[in-house]
């Protein structure tokens, strides 16, 4: 990504650049409050290799309200069943793990919003975008405990005053295809990129309008609480480290022997890391043996409320190698 640090000339000024992203919001957002009821139905694939069953899976919504809707995902090693019904909640899951590529898209789709929220364009003038017609902004911030410490970023694209891309730790989505429903433009469109040269794409098959959901469809005999997925700082997952081996930093032949990095970690209801992201890092291998060796960090199980959650969570290292001659 090509960075230009200098101002945009926005048309509307300040203003309008501050109001941008709840105005893309209310344009795109099919489950707003007053929003019509609608049936949806989404599929997931790999857009690099469709041959690839591990990140298949499939999405159906019905909403009516934001406090009545009912969900099912499917996949091939989870599957959900999610029912809101005046303020009651059922969550019936099989499987012991919500990926995290696989809950950005789902999310991407029904709240594309969330990651908005308190983003005050205004406040940045780093566009990592040169030319075209989008409104970007990016904003970096510091992780990490003294002495290893780091920055990440976060960016967030609009053209047409719809929201183009959104990238944060933990979270990307790409939005395209966008098509009119009612009164607002949906994009038909998500993609997110998990790896360089691994691209995930789910793309909404069918959106339709509905009269409501079906009251049968939405009883709820036992209240559930949702699985939910946490976000952590730094000291806590360090905190509840139960097995946490010190990084082996392998010998480099090229590149920045000496550094820091950032890793984007998810964490089971067992304690076990199942997913990790490269965030910023000084020397990509060093980011890819920090990946492989997390994977055998194992933490305490986490409780909210008494559930059961998982985790997600950055950690920042310091490296320190030598150059093979």
């Amino acid at each position: 990504m090509t960075v230009l640090s200098c101002p945009l000339t926005f048309a509307g000024g300040s203003d309008s650049l501050a109001d941008l992203p709840k105005r893309a919001i209310e344009h795109s957002q099919i489950t707003l409050p007053g929003s019509s009821p609608f049936h949806l139905e989404a599929r997931v694939f790999e857009a690099t290799n469709r041959d690839n069953d591990n990140y298949k899976a499939k999405i159906q919504e019905d909403w009516s309200a934001p406090d009545k809707w009912s969900r099912v995902i499917k996949s091939d090693k989870f599957s959900e069943t999610l029912i809101t019904s005046d303020g009651r909640v059922t969550d019936e899951i099989t499987g012991d793990y919500y990926p995290l590529w696989l809950h950005t898209l789902v999310d991407a789709i029904v709240d594309p919003g969330a990651p908005l929220q308190g983003v005050d364009l205004v406040k940045s003038h780093d566009n990592p975008i040169i030319g075209g017609q989008q409104t970007c902004r990016r904003f970096g911030y510091r992780v990490g405990i003294v002495p290893a410490q780091n920055t990440v970023f976060a960016w967030y694209c609009f053209q047409g005053g719809l929201i183009q891309s959104i990238g944060k730790p933990g979270y990307e989505a790409q939005y395209s295809d966008y098509k009119k429903f009612g009164q607002k433009q949906v994009a038909r469109k998500i993609q997110e990129e998990i790896e360089p040269g691994t691209t995930l794409e789910a793309d909404i098959v069918a959106l339709s309008e509905a009269n409501s959901v079906s009251d049968s469809s939405l009883v709820i005999d036992h209240p559930t609480q949702p699985l939910r997925s946490i976000f952590v700082n730094e000291q806590t997952l360090r905190g509840i480290a139960v097995d946490s081996p010190p990084i082996q930093w392998p010998t480099i032949h090229g590149g920045k022997p000496v550094g820091t990095l950032s890793i984007y970690v998810c964490i089971d209801r067992q304690g076990r890391v199942r997913e990790t992201y490269g965030l910023n890092s000084d020397n990509p291998y060093m980011t890819d043996a920090a990946r492989k060796q997390l994977m055998n960090w194992t933490f305490k199980p986490a409780q909210n409320n008494g559930d059961a959650v998982q985790l997600e969570g950055i950690l920042t290292f310091a490296y320190q190698t030598k150059i093979a001659r």
